[in-house]
């Protein structure tokens, strides 16, 4: 083998595959060539390269696939305070945000996104620049603008519509002008005196829903409805989106529909634990603790029937955080949650064979963490080293071009997942008790 063949030799590293068969190496190593995975395999088994240009001593790190966010927002995220201010502005301004955002993304081990929209096409420049090599950023699959019925869930962000042909125009609009995915946001969580138990209602009747998926899928595009309540619910499955985000209010027998139909669920368990605490400055906190306090009890519906589920963290979360609170509140095992962070967020952003699992021939986009997240979960936030397509970045390396400001919040504790009393001693009952964050100038 020539001694240029291998550009990066990781050695002595745990390995954790997150394939169908869950394949760890206690003590292994991984080879990058040409900026795909070229070959991986436990130290002993006489095929370790003998030359690379570059060798990292894994020692104490694992690697895995890339983690996937597959619920996210590159021009809101992680700001605190008043929500107006602070989301809305120059189509200029949201770009930049949105670097900063992409930078914080691989800090976090994050190769692969989905964006699920904003008020004007920035995002989909930032996919542009991304893919062309303009920046440098987690690859993007990114809708169009959340197109919502009039006065509906954050409709200060989203396209409103008012009638069907309305819906129509602007799905095939939006297909046009280079989305990825259609997304609608078919139930509301903002109505100050919502009729029945439910603190939600549904904002797309059933006939516009299935408008929404039959053009969305007649433009070749899949399409994502924002939705929680049990009405809403069922007019999304019955339709046939493709996925279900948040889904909360989730049932037995809405999973069961799920999983039948192959409907995937980002329930962004992060998010809304986020969003439950007074740390964020938000009026509507209380309304958010109480939709947290019914997702956590009803995550495990999904866990339970086999639906696929994706890690997202929608404004405020790390997939770290994702994942720990899918194996604490749904129950996932901790492979099935990393399979959650990786090869099942790979098949909902919808970027080719072979992102989600270490796959010799594919793409290197890799990680490394301290630890070893198939035993603790929180380790997943414990980045040391992002490769995308066998460039690699160090998290110290990324830290020093994210400045530090006032309203932004770049690192959550713990680290980067729960409270550190969560970690320390293994109370898992500790989440929501404090101390999660800290403001961050980098690393």
């Amino acid at each position: 083998m020539p001694m240029s063949s291998i550009d990066v030799l990781i050695k002595d590293v745990r390995i954790v595959a997150c394939d169908a068969d869950n394949t760890v190496i206690d003590r292994g190593y991984l080879a990058v060539r040409g900026g795909k995975t070229d070959a991986f395999g436990p130290m002993d088994d006489g095929m370790v390269p003998a030359h690379a240009a570059e060798v990292i001593d894994g020692t104490g790190l694992t690697v895995l696939p890339g983690l996937v966010n597959a619920h996210m927002h590159f021009h809101y995220r992680r700001l605190g305070g008043p929500v107006g201010p602070n989301i809305l502005g120059p189509v200029a301004l949201d770009a930049l945000k949105s670097t900063r955002t992409a930078f914080n993304l691989l800090r976090e081990g994050v190769t692969s996104v989905r964006d699920l929209g904003h008020n004007d096409d920035s995002r989909l420049h930032v996919r542009d620049a991304i893919r062309d090599g303009v920046m440098v950023g987690p690859r993007a699959t990114v809708s169009g603008a959340a197109i919502g019925m009039s006065y509906g869930h954050a409709y200060f962000v989203a396209e409103s519509v008012a009638t069907l042909d309305g819906l129509v125009e602007t799905i095939r609009r939006q297909a046009h002008e280079g989305a990825d995915l259609i997304k609608i946001i078919a139930s509301n969580e903002d109505l100050p005196h919502p009729p029945g138990d439910e603190l939600t209602v549904p904002w797309f009747s059933a006939k516009a829903v299935q408008v929404a998926v039959e053009t969305a899928h007649e433009c070749g595009l899949p399409i994502a409805a924002h939705a929680n309540g049990s009405r809403a619910l069922e007019r999304c499955i019955e339709a046939g989106v493709d996925t279900i985000e948040h889904g909360i209010y989730l049932s037995a027998d809405h999973a069961s529909a799920m999983a039948e139909r192959g409907i995937a669920l980002t329930p962004t368990l992060s998010g809304f634990f986020e969003n439950s605490r007074e740390f964020w400055g938000r009026s509507w906190q209380p309304r958010y603790a109480a939709l947290w306090n019914v997702h956590q009890r009803t995550i495990g519906n999904a866990v339970d029937a086999g639906v696929l589920i994706g890690t997202g963290t929608d404004t405020l979360g790390t997939v770290a955080q994702e994942a720990w609170l899918l194996h604490k509140y749904g129950g996932a095992s901790r492979a099935a949650a990393l399979a959650a962070a990786t090869r099942n967020g790979a098949q909902i952003v919808r970027q080719g064979a072979g992102v989600g699992t270490l796959t010799p021939g594919t793409r290197a986009d890799l990680v490394l963490v301290e630890g070893a997240p198939d035993r603790d979960l929180l380790d997943l936030g414990r980045t040391r080293y992002t490769f995308l397509a066998g460039r690699c970045f160090t998290r110290r390396e990324l830290g020093k071009l994210i400045p530090g400001h006032q309203f932004f919040v770049d690192e959550l504790d713990g680290p980067d997942a729960l409270p550190s009393s969560a970690r320390a001693g293994r109370d898992e009952n500790a989440v929501g008790t404090g101390g999660l964050l800290r403001v961050s100038a980098g690393c």
